[in-house]
């Protein structure tokens, strides 16, 4: 909202609510997607000289889209400025994902014998095994560790239960006992920083990208996130339920699962046709042998 409020001054002299049209707006959505983004944003990491994506101008237009609604429905304003305000068309892209052997040269070049080591290895652990978001795992608190399974607040603070796979059990539960050194007796967070602090979502995103680095991976698009479409396309591709997968991944609509499996193609969904067949339960009839020609 102040990107808008800047944009709505410098492009159209406007400053007063009530004086903004839908071509103020669409006006300011093309200047995102058109011009150079000055400075990096937070939660974009846009470089100094780079546009916006389709994607992160959608998500400008959506904030912009609530606020107007809510202004309306409160008569702040007699006209919605947004009713006839479309989002930008987005190219879709496979989501990028990490194979198997990727993520071991990841977890291979923790060092376990120290502390910060064997805390990055047990991150990159719980991000692949359980597909959770990159502020979900930052407030992650040790009551929230479970035989089995770990206890995650999503958006709008929706508790769930994400399973856990019991090796990466042991690994957090190495971490808590051996190598986990917070500042105060008293904190509570899982992972802590290398000062005794709780790491926060940025500290968990250079940890992966430190790693991506040291890995050779440089050309490689690995986040965080990056981790999450990894979980989702492995689940399915272990013969899991995209129901099941919607809930674990904290969705509230099961069709935002299926953008996750973008990448989760009919060669994939094909290897457990088999399985789920119904000739299972179909007896295939045995071939019978022709009868000899009797000789008239």
């Amino acid at each position: 909202m102040r990107t808008l409020a800047d944009l709505l001054v410098q492009l159209c002299n406007i400053a007063v609510l009530e004086e903004i049209t839908v071509l103020h707006l669409r006006l300011c959505a093309q200047h995102l997607l058109t011009s150079p983004y000055p400075v990096e944003s937070k939660g974009r990491r846009v470089r100094n000289g780079e546009t916006l994506s389709a994607h992160s101008v959608r998500d400008y237009m959506l904030a912009w889209k609530a606020f107007f609604n809510w202004c309306y429905q409160e008569e702040l304003i007699e006209k919605n400025p947004v009713t006839r305000l479309k989002s930008p068309t987005m190219v879709q892209r496979i989501k990028p994902t990490l194979t198997p052997g990727e993520l071991q040269i990841m977890l291979d070049s923790c060092d376990l014998r120290t502390d910060m080591g064997f805390r990055d290895h047990a991150i990159l652990s719980l991000l692949a095994d359980s597909g959770i978001r990159l502020a979900e795992i930052s407030g992650l608190r040790l009551d929230d560790i479970h035989t089995g399974y770990i206890k995650v607040f999503g958006k709008g603070r929706k508790e769930r239960e994400v399973g856990l796979h019991p090796s990466v059990g042991k690994v957090l539960w190495k971490y808590v006992q051996k190598h986990r050194h917070p500042l105060s007796l008293n904190e509570t967070a899982l992972f802590i920083g290398y000062r005794g602090e709780p790491l926060r979502g940025e500290g968990v995103y250079e940890v992966v990208d430190r790693i991506k680095k040291r890995c050779g991976f440089e050309g490689k698009d690995i986040s965080p996130h990056v981790f999450r479409h990894t979980f989702s396309k492995q689940y399915m591709e272990r013969g899991g339920d995209l129901l099941n997968l919607s809930r674990e991944l904290g969705h509230s609509d099961i069709q935002i699962t299926r953008l996750y499996l973008q990448d989760f193609g009919s060669a994939e969904a094909r290897k457990d046709h088999d399985s789920r067949s119904i000739f299972n339960d179909i007896k295939t009839p045995k071939r019978k042998k022709p009868k000899r020609e009797q000789n008239e």
